[in-house]
């Protein structure tokens, strides 16, 4: 791929990408990032975690410059820890969709708008939801039950976890964005369980790729100097606004039929052989 001197920014997705499975970064991928910085190319970590959940695993020594953080809802300058922009739902929107998953019976989160979207309440629906109860488990004292007879909370993320059903999925999806405008809805495996999709929903403004957006308006750079690596659905967005989209080979086989793939995957130094696919090392 002739990239070479072409590029400026380089972003890769955290989970299965950048993060080996024990949630932590080789230390060849951590030369890697140090070797950009060192030609002068925007390092971003683009990544569905909120930023709570970024300093679980990545280390203020890390050689990052923004964070594009809860999918886009949020964006992250690591080296100032700063806060630039985030996005929230307008409220009657939201009402809108909250009454629609309750119509649904889906067990479902709201989370508080950013900074404090570690925080959320949840709405258990029917059925057995083995994912639903792990997530509980790993994010104990964030929560409190929803109750929909009080005054809605404002939000900047609802998320429903579901059987890995692709066509139910797609039904759910199509539904949601009948019923409630200004929504985006987004497909994430569930790293806790691949048993289970995370069904995701933000204001239509949010993505990885409207944050790589916000970026390059900010240092004037343009997609076509922009190269993306990851590994999932909720990649999508963000692959699609580069000119340089790459996936791991432990990316679903539909990611790798759709763009250029590369044969390592997270466990195997991934992002090393990434940034030499892109002629970049």
């Amino acid at each position: 791929m002739p990239a070479g001197k072409k590029m400026k920014l380089v972003a890769t997705d955290l989970d299965g990408t950048l993060l080996m499975n024990e949630k932590t970064i080789a230390p060849e991928d951590l030369f890697v990032l140090n070797k950009l910085g060192e030609k002068q190319i925007v390092r971003v970590a683009a990544t569905g975690r909120s930023m709570h959940k970024v300093y679980e695993v990545v280390p203020d020594s890390t050689p990052f410059d923004y964070i594009v953080f809860s999918s886009g809802g949020g964006i992250f300058d690591f080296r100032k820890k700063q806060l630039l922009t985030y996005e929230k739902f307008n409220r009657e929107v939201f009402k809108s969709l909250c009454s629609f998953m309750l119509t649904l019976d889906l067990n479902f989160f709201i989370y508080e708008p950013i900074p404090n979207n570690n925080r959320f309440q949840y709405h258990r629906g029917g059925g057995e939801c083995p994912g639903f109860a792990d997530y509980l488990e790993n994010h104990k004292s964030d929560f409190i039950v929803f109750d929909e007879n009080k005054p809605y909370p404002e939000s900047g993320h609802v998320m429903a976890i579901i059987p890995n059903d692709e066509q139910l999925f797609e039904k759910l999806k199509t539904g949601i964005l009948s019923e409630c405008a200004g929504v985006k809805v987004i497909r994430t495996t569930s790293p806790i369980d691949g048993d289970f999709i995370w069904l995701e929903v933000f204001p239509d403004t949010v993505s990885k790729g409207h944050g790589l957006k916000w970026i390059g308006k900010l240092l004037n750079i343009s997609p076509r100097e922009m190269a993306a690596i990851g590994n999932d659905y909720n990649d999508i967005d963000m692959l699609d606004f580069v000119r340089f989209p790459l996936v791991l080979a432990n990316a679903p086989d539909g990611l790798k039929e759709k763009y250029p793939h590369i044969d390592k995957t997270n466990q195997q130094k991934g992002i090393l052989q990434a940034v030499k696919h892109l002629g970049l090392l």
